[in-house]
């Protein structure tokens, strides 16, 4: 007898990564990835305070050290130029709306949960001191998941409050198309054994992956003989490679009053890996009546 348990499970999801220019005392996040290839370009008025009518240009082609991080509402791109010091565009759509292709108008200095879009460009340690307003127009966008993102590319406007000078820009990100994520399976089998000496209960089973990977396996034991409960735990290791099922063994005393006996007990087992790509934990659960005899 089998119960039915299965259930994929995908844990921490990183938030989503997008383009980054350099900015003012603020280090990148966890979550920033620097893409394969990327540019940015900024000229402006005289009157604008962040340029000063001088035109920068920045590309991973170049040597400019790029990072990208975001949501799906919300993209920041940052570059690190020691000579020009840092730059960074943040463009983000109105709150609850997915940055899309298109353009933007009426754009603040505010870019998270805004009724409008946001835009904040800065550079060289030089921002809007009384808030900004602007426009953008995202031209092409394309996630994968976990927030890989495969394609951007925007032009964008900007004009300091009190400032008769605006600058302008445009930004592009390329990275491959985003691989697969990692997949890993965990089964129980419907048989183990009981040691009659020592009550230890050994149990067992396969992981699977898409992909070669330590997969971690925990879990539960029980079984309940006359309204009294024996419990133990289940942990196991296996280095998972894809194309077959891996073995996992894991062998554990009662951790109650309760001895363990022969017969049914129910097993339960989660196994967790990590996806060092996406750095994303990602798991699966079963759960099975398990039969023990002597071992």
């Amino acid at each position: 007898m089998r119960l039915s348990g299965k259930r994929p499970i995908h844990a921490a999801a990183l938030v989503l990564s997008v383009v980054a220019v350099g900015t003012l005392a603020v280090a990148a996040p966890a979550s920033a990835r620097a893409p394969e290839s990327a540019t940015l370009v900024v000229t402006g008025d005289p009157d604008d305070p962040i340029t000063e009518g001088e035109g920068v240009a920045f590309s991973t082609a170049s040597g400019g050290g790029f990072d990208v991080w975001g949501t799906a509402n919300h993209l920041t791109v940052q570059v690190f130029d020691p000579p020009a010091g840092p730059w960074k565009i943040e463009l983000s759509a109105p709150v609850g709306q997915p940055l899309a292709v298109g353009t933007y108008t009426g754009a603040t200095g505010n870019t998270y949960e805004s009724p409008l879009p946001g835009i904040d460009l800065s550079g060289a340690d030089r921002i809007c001191s009384f808030g900004q307003t602007g426009s953008f127009t995202v031209t092409d966008i394309s996630w994968g998941p976990h927030g890989y993102l495969e394609r951007f590319d925007a032009t964008f406007e900007q004009r300091c409050n009190y400032s008769t000078g605006s600058a302008r820009g445009e930004v592009h990100v390329e990275n491959p198309p985003a691989p697969p994520v990692l997949a890993v399976g965990v089964d129980v089998a419907g048989s183990g054994t009981i040691d009659t000496g020592t009550g230890e209960v050994t149990v067992h089973g396969t992981v699977t992956c898409s992909a070669p990977a330590t997969v971690y396996v925990e879990g539960a034991v029980h079984q309940t003989w006359h309204g009294q409960r024996a419990e133990g735990i289940v942990r196991a290791e296996a280095a998972c490679t894809p194309g077959a099922p891996v073995a996992w063994t894991s062998s554990t005393p009662t951790f109650t009053s309760v001895p363990f006996r022969r017969g049914a007990v129910t097993v339960s087992a989660n196994a967790l890996s990590y996806d060092t790509t996406y750095d994303v934990f990602v798991s699966d659960a079963d759960t099975a009546v398990v039969r023990l005899k002597k071992g």
